[in-house]
Order: structure tokens, then C-alpha cells, then sequence
């Protein structure tokens, strides 16, 4: 695996294996390692329905996946965590050709609770943090973390995986302590999701949200009126009239969020960032950017790189 990627790796699998069955199983590296064992979601045609025993994390590492659990829709992007309960049913609704959905199936023994709360130094917030994503997750049977394949939260997770390929010294360890990381670091960024429930003849807040957030690296008006049912300027309109901001506005502060988690990334540059948000201008992006901060870029990720104590001197 030293000369290709991750999801290059696994795409070669699902496409050498010529299985029929809708998991193939990915072997540890090392035959004892227990914590969870890693499926990847087959290809093949025939309905992927399933209805979990144990608890499991899914992980787009590459594509686009959508899931159906009851009436919720998924529409997962590379880098997407989803956790389900035990309880959980899902159907694989649709994947792209080239998408590869990872499985980590825990042992029954594993609960997300107890997993939860054995995280260490918990203070109040933090209790009431853990015990509302856990409720939720009990309550719901999934938990979409909208992680992409820039944030460390999903690279965390394909050095999981990877350690559980290979065969390395105390790669259990290693793999519970990443897992904290993964799982932490989704949380203070708030990239949670709870999937609800659509309805396109209706307008809701939360579903315009959950659009632009799938979508807002390249998204339009006429094409997100259409998607609701609505012709482009009556939509226009109710969004003004029923949020008092403007559909540019909702992008823009998506994008604006977005911008600032990249800048704190130091391997990433300014014109990539540009690109990744959605703008094609430089000059508009530090337009938009100085309205909403009132700071530059430059000045914003030099704050930042404050903040997390990284020196590129």
C-alpha cells in the first residue's frame, strides 16, 4: 500500500473480488486484533438492505453514498462518518461507480455509551455534551459526522483503518486511542448531523441547511428550487420571507464556515481554499470574507496558527 492511496487501495479489492455477496471482508493484519472488523460494501447488483446487531461505523472514503434508514436519507460525501446502533436498519439506496463505503462492525460487547463516557477529564459541559449525542444516537440509531476528506477527523480515520491492515506493534491501542481523536475532534467542530426526515413540497429551515451543507461548493438557486419543488424566484423569496436572509446569504456563511476550518490547516493554500468553497474571484472571496470577519484571510490563519501553537518559520 506504499505507493497508492487508502482508497485506491480498497477500490482495487471490490474490483478484483467477484463475490456476489453485498459485504466483502477486509482480514486483519493481525489475526488477534478484536475491537471491530472492517467490511467494504459490494458493488453488486440486488438490494443492499441490512439490519445491524451490533454497533457499526460506516466511512465514505471515497464517492458518494446514499442511505435510507426508516424515513431518513443519508446523502453521504467522502469523508462522511455515520454511527448506528445496534438496533439500526439501513438500505443502501445508491453509490457511485467508484465510491468505497468502509464498515467497522464493533463487538457486541461495545456500547456507545460506556465508550462515550470513559472519555477522560469530562468536566459539566462535557457530560452534558456526550450524554446528548448519546441519547441521540440511542434515539435516532444514527449519527452522521460531516467530516470531509480535508479535516483531520477523516484522515484520522483512514489511519485507522490502515492500522488495522497492517501489522504493526500495538496497533490496538493505537487504533482506540485514534478513534477517541476522530470522534472528538467531530464533536468540537460540530459537524454532527441528525438525518431528518423530507418532505420537497414543504419548506424547512433545516432542510435548506442540510443542502447547502451537502452542496455548497457548487450550488445555485435555480438548482436547489428545483430540487424542493419551487419555481427560482418564488423560492427566492420565501427563503427571504421565512429566514430574513437572502439564499446568497445562507451560502455565503456556509462557505465562510468552511473557509475557516480549511485556514487553519496549514497544508492547504489560499487558491486551493478558494476553489474548495465555491468562489472563482479571489478578489470577491476577500470581499465576502473581510465582510463576515473583518479580517483578511492572511490575518485569519495567522490567528489561527496562534491558536494552535504551529510556527511555519
Amino acid at each position: 500500500m506504499a505507493t497508492v492511496t487508502l482508497d485506491q487501495y480498497l477500490a482495487s479489492i471490490l474490483q478484483s473480488n467477484p463475490t456476489d455477496k453485498n459485504e466483502i471482508r477486509l482480514r486483519a493484519g493481525n489475526a488477534d486484533f478484536d475491537l471491530f472488523t472492517i467490511y467494504l460494501e459490494n458493488h453488486n447488483k440486488g438490494i443492499h438492505r441490512y439490519r445491524m446487531d451490533v454497533p457499526t461505523i460506516l466511512y465514505v472514503a471515497k464517492g458518494n453514498v446514499t442511505i435510507k434508514s426508516g424515513e431518513k436519507i443519508v446523502a453521504m460525501k467522502s469523508g462522511n462518518v455515520l454511527l448506528l446502533t445496534e438496533e439500526c436498519k439501513y438500505e443502501i439506496m445508491q453509490q457511485n461507480p467508484d465510491a468505497v463505503l468502509a464498515k467497522l462492525k464493533f463487538k457486541p460487547s461495545f456500547r456507545y455509551r460506556k465508550y462515550f463516557n470513559d472519555f477522560s477529564s469530562k468536566g459539566d459541559r462535557e457530560d452534558e455534551v456526550i450524554n446528548q449525542i448519546v441519547d441521540n444516537l440511542e434515539n435516532e440509531h444514527v449519527l452522521w459526522l460531516k467530516n470531509n476528506l480535508l479535516t483531520r477527523a477523516s484522515q484520522v480515520m483512514q489511519h485507522i483503518i490502515g492500522g488495522y491492515l497492517n501489522n504493526n506493534l500495538f496497533a490496538k491501542a493505537l487504533i482506540r486511542a485514534e478513534l477517541n481523536v476522530m470522534l472528538i475532534i467531530s464533536i468540537r467542530t460540530q459537524r454532527m448531523a441528525t438525518p431528518t426526515s423530507l418532505d420537497k413540497t414543504k419548506f424547512e429551515r433545516s432542510a435548506l441547511d442540510n443542502y447547502i451543507d451537502l452542496h455548497f461548493a457548487d450550488i445555485s438557486l435555480t438548482k436547489t428550487a428545483r430540487y424542493f419543488g419551487f419555481n427560482a424566484n418564488y423560492f427566492s423569496n420565501m427563503v427571504k420571507s421565512k429566514t430574513g436572509k437572502s439564499f446568497v446569504d445562507h451560502v455565503d456563511e456556509r462557505r465562510m464556515r468552511e473557509a475557516r476550518i480549511l485556514l487553519a490547516q496549514p497544508d492547504i493554500s489560499l487558491k486551493d481554499i478558494i476553489g474548495r468553497v465555491g468562489y472563482s474571484s479571489k478578489s470577491f472571496f476577500y470581499k465576502k470574507f473581510n465582510q463576515y470577519y473583518q479580517m483578511t484571510p492572511a490575518a485569519m490563519r495567522a490567528e489561527l496558527f496562534k491558536q494552535a501553537n504551529i510556527n511555519l518559520k
